[in-house]
Parts: structure tokens; C-alpha cells; sequence
């Protein structure tokens, strides 16, 4: 699984000005959707289905993902990460991850243009009346979890432990998305329009970073 998002994947994918533009239409057209309709065909239905197997190991887990994509939270962690870059002179990397930051903030702020209403489906007090499309937490999963399993093929040569760290990044992304619509908080589609987005990003970020890149 971990071999469907590698750096020889977003370079071919970069290659194919037709694909990209499919991806960005796609995109666009499920934004204007989510902005037209407050639920797609079959977002109830997920939504209720994946609360069915609700119990406590599921709910600390749901609390865990949540806690991890607050601001106070990942924001010291992508913090460490750049000044460690920066003192190993991996200026490129430093600036894909900042460019990275900014376009999660942005991609919050779409939210305001959207202006989609919650589930009233949460499970977890206090219940959350912002806005719901696209989902932040996902849009921040699928962003710095697909920059980071880039930056790992870069870094990890042995292709076993390459493989294992990438797997488990890709787990961490799919099950941030899993736990937001678990919880209540988000529609499924709401966490679709996140991952379309945010690997259209990725795409981007890789193209600035390898541009800047001394040794791309």
C-alpha cells in the first residue's frame, strides 16, 4: 500500500498535465457541490454505519487522532522538524513544509466559502458548530503525512524500513479521516474532499520543492 503514494508516483503524476487536470476539475467540482448541497447521497448512511461499531477502545482512539490535529499540537512538532532541517541545510525541505502549513490555513479558510453545516451525529461533547467541508484535521493528515512519507524516500535507504514507516504514515492518514466521520463531526464527504485536495497539494509541494532543490 505504502508503494501507491512514493516519490516516483507524484513524479510521474507531475508528468501528466491531463491527469492533473482531471484531478483539479474533480476537485473543483466536489467543492461546488459540498457548497450546493449539505450531504451527498450515501454520507448518512457511512456515517451511521461506522458509529455502529462504536466502544471504548474506538472513542480513545477518535479522542487521540482529534488530539493530535489541534494546533498547539502539531504545530510544535512541524516546528522541531524545520529547525532540524534548517541545521542540516535541507532548505528545500524547510520550505516545502512551511509552504505546506500555509495552504492547511487556507485550506481551513475554504471552509467560510463553503459554509457547510456539521453532522448532528457527534458522539463527544462540546458538540462542534463550525463549519464542516472540508475537514481540517484530514486536509492536515493528508498534507504533512504525504510530505513526510516523501521525505522518507529520500532519507531511508534500507527499502524494508522505508516501506514499514511509509505503511504506517499512510494508516495514520486513512484513520484520521475514519475517526472524524466516527465521531460525528465530519461527513464522509467532507474527508474526500480533503484527501482530493490535499494530494492535488502534495503534487505542487513536490514540484516547488524539487525546483528549489540543489540535488532534487
Amino acid at each position: 500500500m505504502a508503494a501507491i503514494v512514493t516519490n516516483s508516483y507524484f513524479r510521474n503524476v507531475t508528468g501528466k498535465p491531463g491527469l492533473l487536470a482531471f484531478g483539479v476539475m474533480a476537485t473543483l467540482t466536489l467543492y461546488i457541490l459540498a457548497w450546493a448541497y449539505p450531504t451527498f447521497p450515501g454520507d448518512e448512511w457511512i456515517l451511521v454505519g461506522i458509529q455502529s461499531f462504536r466502544s471504548g477502545w474506538l472513542d480513545e482512539t477518535a479522542k487521540w487522532f482529534a488530539s493530535f490535529g489541534l494546533f498547539w499540537v502539531f504545530m510544535p512538532s512541524a516546528g522541531v522538524l524545520m529547525v532540524s532541517l534548517l541545521l542540516l541545510r535541507r532548505y528545500a525541505d524547510v520550505f516545502m513544509l512551511f509552504v505546506s502549513l500555509m495552504i492547511i490555513g487556507a485550506g481551513n479558510g475554504l471552509k467560510l466559502i463553503v459554509d457547510r453545516p456539521r453532522p448532528d451525529h457527534q458522539i463527544f461533547e462540546p458538540v462542534q458548530s463550525s463549519l464542516s467541508f472540508p475537514s481540517g484535521h484530514s486536509l492536515l493528515a493528508i498534507i504533512l503525512g504525504g510530505v513526510l512519507i516523501y521525505l522518507v524516500g529520500l532519507w531511508v535507504k534500507p527499502i524494508l524500513a522505508r516501506r514499514i514507516i511509509q505503511a504506517a504514515l499512510i494508516l495514520v492518514i486513512i484513520g484520521m479521516g475514519m475517526s472524524r466521520v466516527y465521531m460525528g463531526v465530519h461527513w464522509p464527504s467532507d474527508v474526500i474532499g480533503s484527501y482530493m485536495s490535499g494530494l492535488l497539494a502534495l503534487v505542487a509541494l513536490i514540484g516547488l520543492r524539487n525546483a528549489v532543490a540543489s540535488d532534487p
